[in-house]
């Protein structure tokens, strides 16, 4: 099963919002067509060198093929313009005002390729007063509110990592699907499809954060922001364990893993907003004499939602992680071998068959 097979990508992007969002393309079987000046774009340069080209390169381009083109030489136009006009998407993180520069209006992008689907991502959007400010990943993060809205305490919460930028490539690759479903729909029409990175990161936190704030003249409602800062990330003899609770049950699974079940009438009794601070009263001493696998498991037989704060090493081992194959080991000349992760979605209960391909 490839979903995006026969469909054909051309990306001039760079970092990660552009380049994430072809990859994830090109994991479900589009062909990708990566797009760079004469030196490589800026990522591949960022951190120690294997090859031609960094780790961090490598997480986000793999399954493409590449060129390098000078667009600014009338030959590296002419030679995109060939790759364009038997492409069906053509996605750009340029920043507003560089594809004019180029010629490469909307009005000539959808004249002379009418069936091309051309998804700008972008910080702001392509007008307003930010339209043409420079905008990285934690930039978006402090805009949004997010960096604030987290922390707890007047303190910031500092994502890891670049959540702004993946949440947007995601965005722009479901965008670049929705289009593509359109073009079937209308017989072959072609569109220019915007995404800015403030709206893609206001959307993804509206569920939750924001949705105190989204009562026009009434003051937020507090329960939303306070609900996601429950302190869940709890130290043990030997480690960290995060404890997610949401229901009576759970939170008296809790106590019996404690060995603390007579306390919960008690703790109830002081009303719903007191239950976890008090529980957490009772609980961080006792956690201490213990190690986190023995908690882990405890409070896992008592059908707490929990696990140890893993390193990434201990989830690339993960018996629940081989099992589902989420990574496959790949040739790579600049690393000998390199863990590709794959697409997550099952098809009829089977991975996304491609023939993976290293970084270009």
């Amino acid at each position: 099963m490839k979903p995006l097979d026969g469909v054909s990508v051309v990306e001039a992007s760079a970092f990660i919002a552009g380049p994430f969002a072809t990859m994830i393309l090109a994991d479900l079987g589009a062909e990708v067509i990566k797009v760079e000046p004469p030196r490589g774009e800026t990522y591949r340069r960022l951190g120690e060198l294997y090859g031609d080209s960094s780790l961090l390169f490598r997480g986000v381009n793999q399954n493409k093929d590449g060129v390098f083109l000078d667009l600014k030489d009338p030959d590296g136009l002419a030679r995109l313009k060939g790759l364009l006009a038997t492409a069906d998407v053509f996605l750009t993180n340029w920043r507003p005002g560089v594809a004019e520069s180029l010629g490469l209006t909307e009005e000539v992008v959808r004249a002379e390729f009418p069936s091309l689907i051309w998804v700008r991502v972008s910080g702001y959007g392509q007008t307003g007063p930010k339209a043409k400010n420079p905008a990285y990943d934690m930039v978006i993060h402090a805009e949004t509110g997010a960096m604030l809205s987290t922390g707890g305490d007047g303190g910031l919460f500092l994502a890891n990592s670049n959540v702004a930028d993946k949440v947007t490539a995601m965005t722009a690759a479901q965008t670049a699907t929705a289009a593509l479903l359109a073009r079937s729909n209308s017989g072959g029409d072609g569109m220019v499809c915007d995404v800015a990175m403030i709206d893609a990161n206001a959307y993804f936190y509206g569920a939750d954060i924001s949705v105190g704030h989204r009562v026009p003249g009434q003051n937020p409602d507090p329960f939303p922001a306070q609900s996601n800062l429950g302190r869940t990330v709890l130290q043990t003899g030997d480690g960290w364990i995060t404890l997610v609770p949401v229901s009576g049950k759970q939170l008296r699974g809790v106590l019996q893993a404690l060995g603390l079940s007579d306390r919960w009438e008690s703790i109830k009794a002081d009303g719903a907003e007191h239950i976890w601070p008090r529980m957490l009263e009772l609980m961080e001493p006792v956690l201490l004499r213990e190690p986190a696998h023995v908690w882990r498991d405890r409070f896992a037989a008592a059908d707490v939602p929990v696990t140890v704060v893993n390193e990434f090493e201990d989830h690339l081992s993960d018996a629940q992680v081989e099992h589902n194959g989420t990574y496959v080991s790949v040739p790579d000349p600049g690393t000998g071998q390199f863990l590709q992760v794959r697409y997550p979605g099952l098809f009829n209960g089977e991975a996304v068959q491609i023939q993976p391909k290293p970084a270009p």
